[in-house]
């Protein structure tokens, strides 16, 4: 299948790499030749350099047989326009464009008659992302699958506390009346799918899996308390600090949000009712004490710049907020993010990739969610009767290496599982998986992990 990508940014790249992993015949369009350069040695892909809205470029690549097109340029019109050219040259293929202009997003019934099959904000996917992460703000990480049944949640092991120099095996003798699932282990860039023998050391990301009713044991686990959140502090008013601003007003939350532009001000005291909004910098010191940073339950950066953010964060902390998470606008800081004491990060750019990947997975694939710097996938799919994993022990089965089952829905009861677990044909099956295993799963689970 050819697919042909408009845009080779941060989510240009890393939908494609993921293509390319699959063996998906994938072209690359670019206007910019440096950044062509820059990754053309990276990926088994096609590269054209020139605006990815002409239609000599778009017959160039083929379009005419291309299955599937994704506009996720830096610029909305090169998007839509793309994607209209498509529509006339491969009518059947699928569509996705990147719309960052609020405008358009608020009127997409002017964009009906031409049956784009998708439009993804990343500033909006990003405050989501936040909105998730406040139900537990505690965690590094969390990503929900089955409807919110199971929850994929990261923590920092913190020197000397119960997981340090902990062993897996032990770890159900921690907790009263409770296991814990490892799902995962991000030790500095590595990632590792653990076994009962490996050992937790202190500095680690643990991805464990839970229940919403397990969330209290897990807390416990690993030295963390629940927290109801009431109040939250938002520095900069950018569209996706208005975005969440207005989700937290839904939630009846207490907001302050603090954003340098007078005008930007202006236009955000506009179009929210609940909100103070007040101008200044997020670094001013006496302005966060001013404003009672410290009682706050959590804050949040969502400025343009991804340095600033970082800083305003971390000086939020230091005057006492309980938690502060922070948006970045490169995946590379993930990783750095994390190992600099602040609560959560978020990257607009990932979670696109996410929710990209979530709408083009068909067939019995019910969801997909990229995990830290795409080095792998949570993936949450239908078992098929013809598999070679149902009907047996998970034990009696040869995982390859780099997968986990994480849980297992049945019947709308929610399995987290041992070597015991007998996986039924029509169970939701969920799994962490790294890139390089993702076809091994595929065959073994007769499960097509497909995009048509």
């Amino acid at each position: 299948m050819k697919v042909i990508i408009i845009g080779a940014g941060e989510i240009g790249y890393h939908i494609a790499e993921k293509l390319c992993h699959e063996n998906k015949d994938v072209i690359i369009i670019d206007a910019n030749p440096e950044r062509i350069s820059q990754i053309e040695e990276q990926l088994d892909a096609q590269f054209i350099v020139g605006s990815g809205s002409s239609p000599d470029i778009l017959q160039q690549a083929g379009i005419s047989q291309a299955g599937m097109v994704i506009a996720v340029s830096d610029q909305d019109e090169v998007n839509l326009v793309a994607c209209m050219v498509a529509r006339h040259f491969s009518p059947s293929s699928i569509k996705v464009a990147r719309v960052r202009n609020p405008s358009y997003l608020r009127n997409p019934e002017v964009f009906e008659d031409l049956q784009f099959d998708l439009f993804i904000n990343p500033e909006y996917e990003a405050a989501e992302k936040f909105m998730r992460l406040i139900e537990v703000p505690q965690a590094l990480d969390l990503v929900h699958f089955a409807n919110g049944k199971v929850m994929l949640a990261a923590f920092r092991v913190e020197p000397q506390s119960l997981l340090d120099n902990q062993k897996l095996f032990g770890l159900g003798k921690l907790v009263p009346n409770y296991t814990p699932l490892v799902a995962a282990i991000y030790r500095g860039h590595d990632v590792i799918i653990p076994r009962g023998a490996d050992t937790l050391k202190a500095g680690d990301i643990v991805y464990f899996t839970a229940t919403p009713e397990h969330m209290p044991y897990l807390l416990r686990l690993v030295g963390k308390k629940s927290r109801q959140v009431e109040r939250v502090m938002i520095f900069g008013g950018s569209n996706t600090g208005l975005a969440l601003a207005r989700k937290l007003e839904r939630r009846g939350i207490d907001v302050k949000l603090i954003e340098p532009n007078e005008a930007r001000c202006t236009v955000l005291a506009d179009q929210l009712t609940r909100t103070t909004v007040l101008q200044g910098e997020g670094m001013d010191s006496e302005l966060l004490i001013q404003e009672n940073i410290a009682q706050m339950d959590v804050f949040i950066a969502t400025s343009k710049d991804s340095e600033d953010n970082i800083l305003t964060s971390l000086l939020a902390r230091s005057l006492g907020v309980r938690y502060a998470m922070t948006l970045h606008n490169r995946l590379d800081y993930t990783a750095l993010v994390a190992s600099m004491g602040i609560d959560a990060a978020v990257s607009p750019q990932l979670a696109a990739v996410s929710r990209i990947l979530q709408f083009l997975r068909q067939g019995r694939v019910m969801a997909v969610e990229a995990i830290r710097e795409t080095s792998a996938e949570g993936i949450e799919f239908v078992a098929m009767e013809t598999s070679d994993a149902v009907g047996r022990p998970l034990m009696k089965i040869k995982f390859p290496r780099g997968a986990l089952v994480m849980a297992v829905v049945h019947d709308e009861e929610v399995i987290i599982p041992s070597g015991e677990t007998v996986i039924q044909p029509g169970d939701r099956v969920i799994m962490f998986v790294e890139l390089n295993a993702i076809a091994k799963v595929e065959q073994l689970f007769a499960v097509k992990l497909e995009y048509f």
